[in-house]
C-alpha cells in the first residue's frame, strides 16, 4: 500500500506530507516589494533676526529665504558723523538654525533692495537708488569676529578699470556653514552674527596749513630758530545734495521826532537740502541650504 502523498506551498518552499511525516524541500525562494513607510533621517530650522529685537525673528517655510531689514532711520544716521574720518555707524542682525540628524545647515546673505512703502530699488549690484543718503555712502555686510565684535571692518577693494562704484559690498557671504551635518546630534541651536558698516563718503574740502615759526637768544648772544608745518583738512558737515539757496531781505522804515525818514535794509540767505526722514529701509535676505553627511547628495534648499 503506498502512502498518498500531499505538496503543500509554505514560504517559497515546496512541503511534501508523507504518510503523516513531514518533510521539506526549499526548491525556490520568493522576492516581492513591500512599501516602507516615510521616516525623517534628519530635520531642519532656520531664521534670522534684527539684533536686540527678538520679535523680528523669521523662520524659514519650506527652505525659503528669510530676511531682516535695516531702517532707513538707521542710514541717515552717518548725517551725524561730523569729524573727519569718524567711526562707522553700526547695525547687527543674526542667523540661527539647527539640524538634526545627518543634516546640516548652510546659507548665503544678500542685499535684494531698497524699499519704502511706495517703491523698491533693486539693490542686488549693490549700487544705491539715486538721490538717497546710502547713495553717499558706503556700507560694508561681513562676519562678526569672536564676541560679537564689528571692529574690524574690511577693506573697501579696488575698482577695476571701467567698473561702476558700488555703495554696498559683501564679504564672506557665500555658502556660510552654520551647523556641520551630523553636529547638532543633541538638537542645540547654532548662530552667527552679522555687522553692517555704514559710512559717508567723506571728500574734504580743503586743507587748512599752518606754520609756526620760533626764534631763541642763546646764552652766547646767537639767535636760533625753528619752523613746524602741520595740516588741517577741512569738511562740512554731510548732507544731501543741495536744492537751492533761500534769500531773505528785510526793509524797515521809521519816522523821527522831527518828521524825517529813516531806512535800513537787511539781506541774508539759507541753503536747503533735502529732508533725510524719507530713506528707504534696505531688505538684507538669508538663503539657507541644506547639506548632507553623504557626499553623492547635492546641497538643496
Amino acid at each position: 500500500m503506498k502512502a498518498r502523498t500531499r505538496n503543500l506551498l509554505i514560504g517559497g518552499s515546496v512541503v511534501a506530507l508523507m504518510g503523516g511525516a513531514l518533510v521539506a524541500n526549499a526548491l525556490w525562494n520568493a522576492q516581492t516589494d513591500a512599501p516602507v513607510p516615510d521616516f525623517s533621517i534628519g530635520s531642519v530650522r532656520f531664521s534670522a533676526e534684527e539684533s536686540l529685537d527678538a520679535d523680528s525673528r523669521t523662520f524659514s517655510d519650506g527652505g525659503a529665504p528669510v530676511s531682516v531689514t535695516l531702517p532707513g532711520s538707521k542710514i541717515i544716521e552717518v548725517l551725524d558723523q561730523t569729524s573727519i574720518d569718524a567711526e562707522p555707524v553700526i547695525w547687527r542682525f543674526t542667523a540661527k538654525g539647527t539640524a538634526l540628524g545627518i543634516a546640516g545647515l548652510n546659507y548665503s546673505v544678500a542685499t535684494t533692495e531698497q524699499r519704502t512703502d511706495d517703491d523698491a530699488h533693486d539693490l542686488t549690484s549693490g549700487v544705491a537708488k539715486p538721490g538717497s543718503v546710502l547713495e553717499r555712502t558706503t556700507m560694508k555686510v561681513y562676519p562678526a569676529a569672536a564676541g560679537g565684535d564689528c571692529s574690524a571692518v574690511p577693506e573697501t577693494p579696488e575698482l577695476a578699470e571701467g567698473e561702476t562704484p558700488k555703495n554696498v559690498y559683501l564679504y564672506d557671504t557665500v555658502d556660510v556653514e552654520l551647523q556641520a551635518p551630523g553636529a547638532a546630534l543633541t538638537g542645540a541651536e547654532s548662530e552667527q552674527e552679522w555687522c553692517v558698516a555704514l559710512d559717508w563718503n567723506d571728500v574734504a574740502d580743503g586743507t587748512y596749513v599752518n606754520d609756526v615759526q620760533v626764534t631763541g637768544l642763546a646764552e652766547d648772544g646767537s639767535f636760533n630758530g625753528a619752523t613746524d608745518r602741520w595740516h588741517a583738512a577741512v569738511g562740512y558737515p554731510p548732507a544731501l545734495e543741495l536744492l537751492g539757496v533761500y534769500h531773505n531781505r528785510a526793509l524797515a522804515e521809521a519816522t523821527a521826532e522831527d518828521t524825517t525818514k529813516a531806512r535800513a535794509t537787511a539781506d541774508w540767505s539759507a541753503d536747503v537740502y533735502p529732508d533725510p526722514s524719507g530713506e528707504p529701509d534696505v531688505v538684507i535676505e538669508l538663503d539657507p541650504i541644506v547639506t548632507n553627511l553623504n557626499p553623492d547628495v547635492d546641497p538643496r534648499d
